[in-house]
């Protein structure tokens, strides 16, 4: 799904230097061969869509895992708050990208209708534009990259091609080794510490959303909570999410999970 282009962009700003694909490769990582390799590909990606993208406030990565989304990369809190508010109604900008491989450009006024919840929460922090990218892999569509901005009508044709180049730069990092198709094993690695990491930074970004608090504080949170029952920090964190997804439960970041 494509939406309609804003009327008025934002002012734009150049990328700095980094304009040709092979510039956009090296910045990148020529060689993706582990899960750390992947998350620093996807900092970088997400600092040069900022440094590109004039009307970029806020912008991170989404990573899906069959039914489970979380994000993996974040430029701020926002991002956090913004992504998981998409997970809790189950749509969006964003996830429509991740789930469909279409760009999706879109202000408030125009999403309203489709997502009046999701909108109405971005609008609280002060986010009234999306701009959202699949990611690729090979063939395979794990994610997008997802773009922020405070003001209506933030993002231009020129910044879908933009945001085009940048991630099928990342792609051509991940195809080059067949990362998603021909490794199996070190696609079972990759799968296991993404699996792992996710419900940890679910449960941080519900934590935050919460309590507007900050990452790290978050975090502490969660190993204060392992610390004090004994169990395993990702143990914690998958049963902090399923309870806060949970009917008419509260969520207190200080509670024992399980409580």
């Amino acid at each position: 799904m494509a939406v309609s282009a804003p009327e008025t962009p934002a002012p734009r700003v150049r990328w700095g230097g980094v304009h040709q694909d092979r510039d956009l490769a090296a910045a990148l990582g020529t060689r993706i061969d582990t899960d750390t390799d992947l998350d620093s590909a996807l900092r970088v990606l997400v600092s040069l869509a900022r440094t590109a993208i004039s009307g970029a406030d806020s912008a991170g990565v989404s990573l899906t895992l069959g039914e489970r989304v979380f994000t993996a990369v974040h430029s701020d809190a926002r991002t956090l708050i913004v992504d998981q508010r998409q997970y809790e109604v189950g749509d969006g900008p964003c996830l429509h990208a991740a789930r469909t491989g279409d760009i999706v450009r879109v202000d408030a006024i125009a999403a309203e209708t489709r997502w009046p919840v999701f909108v109405d929460a971005a609008r609280e922090e002060n986010v009234h534009s999306f701009l959202a990218a699949p990611l690729y892999g090979a063939s395979t569509r794990f994610g997008s990259l997802n773009l922020y901005g405070e003001a209506p009508a933030a993002f231009a044709d020129a910044d879908v091609v933009t945001l085009t180049s940048l991630t099928g730069a990342l792609a051509r990092a991940l195809g080059d080794y067949a990362r998603f198709d021909r490794l199996r094993t070190e696609v079972a690695q990759l799968r296991f510490a993404l699996e792992h990491r996710a419900p940890i930074e679910q449960a941080k970004g519900i934590l935050m959303a919460t309590h507007r608090i900050d990452a790290d504080t978050a975090f502490i949170r969660l190993a204060e909570m392992s610390q004090h029952t004994n169990r395993k920090l990702r143990d914690v964190a998958a049963e902090f999410v399923a309870a806060a997804a949970a009917p008419a439960r509260d969520i207190d970041g200080t509670q024992k999970c399980g409580s």
